[in-house]
């Protein structure tokens, strides 16, 4: 797998000075799921996946914008793109946006690529080591929840969830589910609660997690199964994610009361 990292790390590289080009500069459209798209999100998936089919041309590929669904030629393999995680930050001149590969084989996230062009940060693993830059990271190694540590989450969490006051820890948001994954996977946050995310969204971190031995469960405390968001649909619920000693113990501390989207 390793000429394959080297190949993944030099796209990722050479597509974030191309989104960088955009950035402060790009003014945005509305899509039909009221979500904001720039001309950086569609010249940079374009080629990211151009990349992609000349050098893997049998995979798959399912991609944001346009709702691209490709099924592979031969085998199980897919790669997800995700041009610009964090539209919305990008929009607004905050840094806290990505630019996300995964790779998906029968059903399940082997790898996982984020490069993070405003500050540089590149997480990625190809299955067993998971890496930021080009350092061995690992999950947070706390078994209880503390007043020390981070919670991640989306936007909107007060639009569904309430949180008791007995959580003692503390609260982030960077905008972008990606980034929040691959911090969690790397140690750099505890937990992350997550929204009914798409495929391309989830498998880049995902991978990661896994990697180092965490966790990703929706809110009925089943494992998330990107096996059933090939086609591109939202997840069932929201999750929350990392070490399952935490995961376990944060579920009894939320309460999830609106009713998931069709």
């Amino acid at each position: 797998m390793e000429p394959l990292d080297k190949f993944i790390r030099s796209l990722l590289e050479s597509a974030s000075r191309h989104a960088m080009e955009w950035f402060l500069r790009s003014s945005h459209q509305i899509k039909r799921d009221g979500s904001p798209v720039t001309a950086a999100d569609e010249a940079i998936q374009k080629y990211l996946i151009k990349a992609l089919t000349q050098h893997f041309p049998q995979d798959g590929i399912i991609a944001e914008e346009d709702d691209i669904v490709r099924t592979p030629r031969q085998g199980s393999r897919y790669w997800t793109v995700d041009p610009i995680d964090g539209t919305v930050s990008f929009v607004a001149g905050i840094p806290s946006w990505a630019i996300a590969l995964g790779l998906i084989e029968e059903g399940q996230p082997v790898a996982g690529f984020i490069r993070v062009p405003s500050t540089g940060d590149y997480f990625h693993s190809t299955g067993k080591t998971v890496f930021r830059g080009d350092v061995v990271r690992s999950l947070s190694e706390r078994t209880s929840l503390d007043a020390d540590m981070i919670l991640l989450t989306h936007t909107r969490p007060h639009q569904h969830y309430t949180l008791a006051e007995s959580f003692p820890g503390r609260i982030f948001s960077l905008g972008t589910a990606s980034i929040h994954l691959s911090l969690v996977a790397t140690g750099g946050a505890d937990i992350v609660l997550i929204g009914q995310d798409k495929i391309w969204d989830l498998a880049p971190g995902y991978a990661m997690l896994r990697a180092n031995g965490g966790v990703l469960r929706y809110l009925d405390g089943s494992n998330c199964d990107l096996s059933v968001l090939l086609d591109g649909r939202p997840a069932p619920l929201p999750m929350v994610g990392g070490p399952s000693v935490l995961v376990d113990q944060f579920f009894s501390h939320l309460d999830y009361w609106k009713h998931p989207r069709a």
